[in-house]
Parts: structure tokens; C-alpha cells; sequence
């Protein structure tokens, strides 16, 4: 895993070399495979182009080729100090969560409300348990998105159900990738009828102690 980690850390760094590129986190697999590449980047370079780029340093420094869908670029627009304006919110609120099964493949939708506005998100993925856990946060996450991705980008790196004095309670770790770079996020919540409300919940705890969400975004 030492190994895994040194040679990510070197894509990584090779990436952050590219103009406007403020931010980066590459996930790999057991095997040392990329299997998603987050990009926080400024407002300056279309993304296509940021794409494009990655692609290049990549098989030009390292001889990899890697999918354009395993690419996503959030783009953060600045003021004249450099640093993200936002204003007052309100806090989102879980009003709707369903699962999908067919074939080995779960998919997944959370709902919520911000507001008087509902927004969604949907995640695809392996129908495991443990993976079903990781699909609510995703979900919640994209659901975020299109409040969120003008500013900051998460990337979810795990969830756990476990027990605290005798109940059981969700606990969610996630990345926030910022212009000023990353932060390490955690939050909980306790288990009280579905552990899919409580981690998609521990999801929110952890985003909503961090972020304010623009109201021009959503009203």
C-alpha cells in the first residue's frame, strides 16, 4: 500500500503542474489502478482542455492512458483576493432516499430539501453491502453538487456502521478539495430506524459544518 500510495502521490503532483489546476486527488484500486480522477481547477482553462492535459502528462510522464470519464474537473471562480465568496444558507434537509437492485447493480437516489427547493442525486454502482453504504454518500454528495461545485468538490473515502454506547451509529469520511487545497471531513449520526437515512446524515454532518451554500445558486 506504501508503494501504491508513493507512485499516486507522484501522478498527483505531476498534475498539480498544470496551468490552473489548484487541487488534485487520484483514487486507485487494489492493483494500483486509477480508478477515479478528481480536478479542482480555476475558472481561466476550459475544462475539455484541462482534460486533454491530464491525459498528456500522464501517458507523455508515466505511460498511462486513462478514460476521459474517469476525469471530473470542478471549476472555482475567485474574487479580486483570491478567495470564494458565499452567503447566507440554509442547511439541507433529507426528505427522500430509494434503492435499486437488479443483477449485482444497485443504484441509488437521495433527495433533498433546500429550502423550498428539492434536488436529487443518483449513484451507480457493485450491489454489495458495503458498497451500497458508499453509494448513499455518493449520492448525497452529487446531489451537493450543483451547490457546491462552484466552489469545492468532495470526494468520499469511506463509511462505516458501528457501535457506540450500545447503538449503533454512521460514521462518514470525506475529502473537500478547495482552491487553498484539501481538508478532511467526518460526520455521524445515530442509527435510529435505516442505517441508509443515517449515513446519507452523516454525510450531511460532515459537509454542513464546513460549507455555507450561495443562496444565488438554488433560489
Amino acid at each position: 500500500m506504501t508503494d501504491l500510495m508513493s507512485i499516486s502521490e507522484q501522478w498527483e503532483q505531476a498534475l498539480r503542474q498544470i496551468k490552473a489546476v489548484t487541487a488534485v486527488r487520484i483514487n486507485v484500486n487494489n492493483l494500483g489502478e486509477i480508478e477515479e480522477i478528481h480536478i479542482l481547477a480555476g475558472a481561466g482553462r476550459p475544462p475539455k482542455q484541462i482534460v486533454r492535459d491530464i491525459e498528456s502528462t500522464l501517458e507523455a510522464q508515466f505511460g498511462i492512458q486513462v478514460d476521459h470519464k474517469k476525469i471530473s474537473v470542478a471549476q472555482v471562480e475567485e474574487d479580486q483576493e483570491g478567495a470564494v465568496s458565499l452567503t447566507e444558507y440554509s442547511r439541507p434537509k433529507l426528505v427522500g432516499i430509494s434503492l435499486k437492485t437488479a443483477s449485482g447493480s444497485a443504484e441509488v437516489k437521495v433527495e433533498l430539501l433546500i429550502g423550498e427547493k428539492s434536488i436529487e442525486g443518483v449513484a451507480q454502482g457493485p450491489s454489495s453491502s458495503y458498497n451500497r453504504s458508499r453509494l448513499f454518500v455518493e449520492a448525497t454528495i452529487k446531489a451537493l453538487a450543483p451547490l457546491t461545485m462552484d466552489n469545492y468538490l468532495f470526494v468520499m473515502e469511506d463509511v462505516k456502521i458501528t457501535n457506540l454506547a450500545r447503538k449503533q451509529i454512521a460514521l462518514v469520511s470525506v475529502t473537500m478539495m478547495a482552491s487553498g487545497g484539501e481538508q478532511s471531513l467526518a460526520g455521524c449520526a445515530y442509527v435510529k430506524n435505516d442505517d441508509r437515512e443515517a449515513v446519507v446524515k452523516a454525510t450531511l454532518d460532515a459537509v454542513n459544518r464546513t460549507i455555507r451554500f450561495s443562496r444565488n445558486n438554488y433560489l
